[in-house]
């Protein structure tokens, strides 16, 4: 019965190939799926990575623009500590001539409060008063400070106003000065920046920013036309702080001025008539020269 059965058939290649080669193209397919589905979240990790590091490096930014303020401000007091302080005379009243009536008289755009009789107070009550008021003008100078250098030039210019309203003799009172005077700069409001500029040359002599204020006045003259005062303020940075830096800047702005000056009076020497009628009547002279006869 054995040897009469018949042997099953097996499966062939082709039907094997066949199934296999399907299972190989499922298999690819579902690595795809899979790559696919890596990239994606690869992609959206990168996007999260990317936006954690640009809030920090926004954070560390403004972190350092803070640390930048408070360094300036400390320097310049430091500095202050090594100078020698000279003692400013009050300014002379004088009347205003008719010519410069029109110019505005403020220097800023809010007034000096009058100072008010502070009360009686114990050694350890105004040490503490003391250093609160410190601390109270350093935070209202780097406030007005960071305004500034972030492009806020509206909120600059009222910071660093009642800063000098409330400390108008304060430690940081020199550098608001001359801060106020960029931010009027910056704001177009050139006769403004002069006044300010103008107040740390008159008041601070011995301010950081008394050169570089100096050279802004320079400037700013130059700007208006005012050739004459650019001079003198050039010449003043160049005589008071000849070891400065900026003096050289100031020397070779007054070279440029005298040059153009000297350019323009040889000018206007050739073009006057009486210049003219000399040079004419030597042509004459030479074209029809008398001759004496001899005696």
């Amino acid at each position: 019965m054995s040897s009469c059965a018949k042997e099953k058939p097996g499966i062939t290649w082709e039907q094997e190939r066949e199934a296999t080669t399907a299972s190989i193209e499922a298999i690819k397919v579902s690595q795809d799926r899979v790559d696919a589905e890596v990239q994606a979240n690869t992609l959206k990790l990168d996007e999260l990575d990317a936006l954690k590091v640009s809030k920090r490096l926004k954070d560390l930014e403004k972190v350092n623009r803070t640390q930048q303020a408070q360094i300036d401000a400390l320097t310049a007091r430091i500095e202050k500590f090594h100078r020698k302080r000279r003692v400013i005379p009050k300014p002379v009243v004088k009347p205003v001539p008719e010519a410069e009536q029109g110019v505005p008289s403020m220097h800023r755009t809010t007034p000096v409060k009058a100072p008010e009789t502070p009360p009686v107070t114990t050694k350890s009550e105004q040490f503490t008063d003391r250093g609160a008021q410190a601390e109270a003008e350093k935070n209202a100078y780097t406030a007005a400070y960071l305004a500034l250098k972030s492009g806020r030039f509206d909120e600059a210019s009222r910071g660093f106003n009642e800063q000098l309203d409330v400390f108008p003799d304060g430690e940081y009172a020199d550098q608001a000065w001359f801060w106020l005077g960029e931010t009027r700069i910056s704001q177009q409001a050139l006769e403004n920046a002069l006044h300010a500029f103008k107040y740390v040359a008159d008041h601070y002599p011995d301010s950081v920013k008394h050169a570089a204020a100096l050279l802004k006045l320079g400037q700013l003259s130059e700007m208006s036309n005012s050739k004459k005062a650019a001079a003198g303020y050039y010449s003043r940075l160049i005589n008071e702080h000849p070891e400065s830096t900026l003096a050289e800047q100031a020397q070779a702005a007054l070279a440029d001025i005298q040059k153009v000056e000297s350019a323009l009076e040889k000018k206007q020497d050739e073009s006057s008539p009486e210049k003219k009628s000399d040079s004419s009547g030597e042509k004459r002279q030479g074209k029809n020269p008398s001759v004496e006869k001899p005696q």
